[in-house]
């Protein structure tokens, strides 16, 4: 396990490296550590699943870079798009119900018995921004921990841990509420999960 920090000018190219190469990376957010790999890849969304042992009919959310690729991934929602322009970038994960055929963009198994819907955030990080930057990908990511167990705050819990990931980037100690997750469903918003956002101000 390598471990860099946000600010090494090599963590950027590195992550890129080892995203395309298949690998689980470690990632500060603007909640929590994240696990991610390279949403287009089946084998490494699988990978992702067993590092955090994961139950496989649970879907993984995506990060994408901006509103251009919710275009190209989700139908067309005049909700999804207000809550966009109010939150986004920021601490809420959308579920949307997206387009027919995505097998090019996405891997199939990100959600496998939900096929229609899929989460997906916008965020406001340092780290993240960076990398899309360089690297026109589409991330898969979850939170950095072994599922059902506490999320870790630090890179230096996860290097500790026994969670078999390739790479840890390290930024700041992270102890934020995870995102507020919500689920359109046409024009009906519903609460699956209440973190940084409270339900008040959506």
């Amino acid at each position: 396990m390598l471990v860099i920090s946000q600010n090494d000018d090599r963590a950027i190219n590195l992550a890129k490296k080892y995203l395309l190469a298949g690998k689980v990376i470690a990632i500060p957010t603007d909640t929590v550590y994240g696990l991610a790999v390279d949403a287009s890849n089946v084998d490494a969304v699988n990978k992702l699943f067993m590092v955090k042992k994961r139950d496989l009919t649970k879907p993984i959310a995506v990060f994408l870079k901006d509103k251009s690729q919710v275009k190209k991934i989700f139908t067309a929602n005049k909700l999804v798009d207000k809550l966009i322009d109010k939150f986004l970038p920021g601490k809420l994960t959308i579920v949307a119900k997206t387009k027919p055929n995505l097998e090019i963009l996405l891997a199939p198994n990100l959600n496998p018995n939900h096929q229609q819907y899929l989460g997906f955030r916008i965020l406001d990080s340092f780290f993240i921004n960076k990398l899309f930057e360089e690297l026109d990908i589409v991330l898969a990511v979850s939170s950095a921990n072994i599922s059902k167990e506490q999320v870790f705050k630090s890179a230096e819990e996860i290097a500790k841990s026994s969670i078999e990931v390739d790479l840890v980037i390290s930024g700041e100690i992270l102890d934020n509420l995870a995102s507020t997750v919500v689920k359109i469903e046409e024009d009906q918003l519903k609460i699956i999960r209440q973190g940084a956002i409270k339900i008040n101000d959506l």
